[in-house]
């Protein structure tokens, strides 16, 4: 099968000189990684923006972005110094995931130009994508992908598909209700949306080289936020630890596809259910290496890619009561030598972001995919002390001021009430 290719967007074919600008101007993105001494600080920015969950909305994350003075209307670098941390899940579920993350590469060399940063973590939807964890990928988005190739590719895909399973010893479908089945669940740009968040592919090489967590003065940002039952000593080591599993990741499903055990496009889940149903009729292969590479694939959701207590996924400081973890809460954060913690991953009730633990914890998922989840496009700014929410079109708000003040009762800064939970 002739491999797809995914067709660079605007503003992108020259992704290879953008990121090796970005690397040129290394110093200028450097943040710290708490508990790790020999790392490097980042000299400390008079502004600091952080904006959640995107899932495809790009119109309002372009629009926040332009409210809080980062870009211009010509969706250029117009923020200075200034540090925008984006804190991940910006693809699945809207339709213009691809032009979100094109926007994030876009702005990172420009904002060093400027000796600004911008800072886009991982969050587990990108992870999700880099997995095969397609669930949340809508048809739209795959379109985005499409080329006037596409319908080649995938005639060319659904062949090789077939001589995978005749290779396995499978029954092949060759009934034309099968095949526009199989179509239909593969739609135009679903091959080239997996080879584009692949090792080699734009985003997934660019995302590969992005950390779960980072520090910003005494800030940590993440996208689920920090299990204080979790043992890690640094997050450098949970960054470190994510890294690896994600390049571990790759190694298996290389190693499992070029012997015919998995299809290389697989979804994750078609990719388990293959390796389990295996395993339990018996019909292994006999190479003990292969055995050994099957397991580890079923292991795959117990790490930090998958676990519910992993920094992409954790939802315990939105949704579990604050007296049961304050006090394990307040030590983890001393021991980091940091101050306060923002997160997103679960969208905040009235699409407000929230303030909890006697305000360290800020989290900042207003559900921005106003059709999904009917909320609206926000942006927490964090300046001299100050922590301001911005909403789409609305007035900014006062959460915490230098001089420790709090908003008055009943304010949405000072909510203290529990997360709406949600879906992953």
């Amino acid at each position: 099968m002739t491999p797809p290719s995914t067709k660079p967007s605007a503003g992108l074919c020259g992704f290879r000189r953008v990121l090796a600008g970005a690397l040129l101007l290394g110093p200028a993105l450097v943040y710290t990684a708490p508990g790790d001494p020999g790392a490097p600080r980042a000299a400390s920015a008079p502004r600091v923006v952080a904006v959640g969950d995107v899932h495809g909305a790009y119109p309002d994350f372009v629009a926040i972005l332009e409210q809080v003075g980062l870009i211009d209307a010509n969706r250029q670098w117009s923020g200075g110094s200034a540090v925008l941390v984006q804190t991940g899940d910006v693809p699945d579920r809207g339709s213009q995931s691809r032009a979100a993350l094109d926007l994030l590469i876009e702005l990172e060399p420009q904002a060093a130009k400027q000796q600004g940063r911008v800072i886009a973590l991982l969050g587990n939807h990108e992870v999700m994508n880099i997995l095969g964890d397609l669930r949340y990928v809508s048809v739209e988005d795959y379109r985005n992908f499409a080329t006037d190739q596409s319908e080649k590719v995938r005639a060319e895909a659904y062949e090789d598909y077939r001589r995978f399973l005749k290779g396995r010893g499978q029954r092949a479908p060759d009934d034309e209700a099968a095949r526009q089945q199989w179509m239909a669940d593969h739609p135009p740009g679903f091959f080239e949306q997996r080879d584009g968040f692949g090792p080699q592919g734009v985003y997934g090489r660019w995302l590969r080289q992005h950390d779960a967590i980072a520090q910003v003065g005494d800030t940590l940002f993440m996208h689920g936020g920090l299990n204080p039952k979790l043992r890690f000593r640094s997050v450098e080591e949970l960054n470190r630890r994510i890294r690896s599993e994600l390049a571990s990741f790759d190694a298996l499903w290389q190693w499992l596809s070029q012997r015919k055990v998995l299809w290389r496009y697989m979804k994750l889940d078609e990719a388990l259910h293959e390796v389990r149903t295996a395993a339990q009729s018996g019909d292994q292969p006999s190479d003990p290496l292969a055995r050994e590479k099957m397991n580890e694939l079923l292991a795959l959701p117990g790490g930090l890619l998958m676990a519910q207590d992993s920094p992409l996924w954790y939802r315990g400081l939105a949704l579990e009561p604050e007296e049961k973890l304050q006090h394990d809460l307040d030590k983890m954060l001393e021991r980091l030598h940091v101050r306060y913690l923002v997160a997103a991953h679960t969208v905040q009730p009235k699409n407000n972001i929230t303030v909890h633990f006697d305000h360290r914890v800020f989290l900042i998922d207003t559900g921005m995919l106003k059709p999904f989840f009917g909320g609206r496009a926000s942006a927490l700014e964090i300046e001299e002390g100050r922590f301001t929410a911005y909403y789409a079109n609305a007035e900014k708000e006062i959460l915490l001021s230098p001089s420790g003040g709090t908003p008055t009762a009943g304010s949405p800064g000072a909510d203290r009430g529990q997360g709406a939970g949600g879906p992953p």
